[in-house]
């Protein structure tokens, strides 16, 4: 009975080491992000003061993504509650630096057609803030498959990181073919929130989808490459299929993209739908595999 107590006892202690270093990974991360990554904003006053709401959504886009992010080294087994804490913190360290270029990536390449520090902290563009918190929580579902295998090392881990990377920019750059609009100009021309959540909701089931993709055990580069390349394949195909479907299905009888960009005030809840058939379709498909 003693022995079962302590163990409780310890178990605690190790939730509320884990819960310590996380909240304190938190505000580590917020500093990094305003002093390397939005140099130009003032937290505080555009939270607090200028009440932005699409300041708000993108940095709890940020803050989500990290906790995923963590959701990959947290349940991972060690000897002693001094390695357990060191681990969260090399690990935790790692995920803000790769969550910071992770943004970069978004602000350069996904949203590449407009300056998106402009419109989320002059125009309070709620569309941008979207996609940019969708980017950062799909960084976050990449780096919890990408650096919390056991085998393989940190070598992998990065690769499988820029490959997820690449993938999101892929994805951002095919998107407008499928849904034949022109999303980057809505955003910024129109502050079209449809059209941000649309998207973020794709950048977020591929990011799923790649977390899925790269869960399995590392092997060696030649069979574990081989294999998530094929599932990541598979799993795209199946969202733009999924993009059809929901057209079909969801909302039989009207078409999702003429309610997000042809109507006088876009119609957010069309958004919503479609962002939820991609991010679905994507736990679906992880669930099936």
């Amino acid at each position: 009975m003693n022995e079962r107590l302590m163990a409780i006892i310890t178990q605690f202690g190790v939730i509320l080491l884990e819960l310590f270093v996380g909240f304190g990974l938190f505000w580590l991360g917020q500093l990094a992000y305003q002093k390397l990554f939005r140099r130009r904003m003032e937290l505080n006053l555009e939270l607090f003061v200028n009440d932005n709401p699409a300041v708000a959504v993108a940095l709890v886009g940020y803050y989500f993504g990290i906790v995923i992010a963590l959701g990959g080294v947290l349940g991972q087994s060690v000897d002693n509650w001094q390695d357990k804490a060191l681990n969260l913190i090399t690990y935790g360290a790692t995920v803000i630096l790769l969550m910071l270029a992770g943004a970069w990536v978004g602000d350069r390449l996904i949203l590449r057609h407009f300056n998106c520090e402009r419109e989320i902290i002059q125009d309070r563009n709620m569309g941008a803030a979207n996609v940019e918190a969708a980017n950062h929580i799909a960084n976050g579902l990449i780096l919890n498959a990408a650096l919390a295998g056991e085998s393989g090392g940190w070598l992998v881990g990065i690769v499988c990181w820029l490959i997820g990377l690449g993938l999101l920019v892929i994805v951002s750059f095919v998107y407008p073919k499928i849904t034949k609009y022109n999303v980057f100009a809505e955003i910024e021309k129109r502050n079209n929130p449809a059209a941000g959540v649309a998207l973020a909701g794709l950048l977020i089931a591929t990011g799923n989808i790649v977390r899925v993709a790269f869960a399995a055990e590392f092997e060696n580069w030649i069979v574990s490459f081989t294999q998530y390349g094929l599932l990541l394949i598979f799993c795209l195909v199946s969202l733009v299929v999924i993009r059809w479907l929901a057209d079909l299905i969801l909302v039989p009888g009207v078409k999702i993209s003429d309610e997000i960009v042809n109507q006088e005030v876009p119609n957010v809840g069309a958004g919503l739908i479609e962002a939820f058939a991609y991010i679905a379709a994507s736990f679906l498909i992880a669930w099936c595999l």
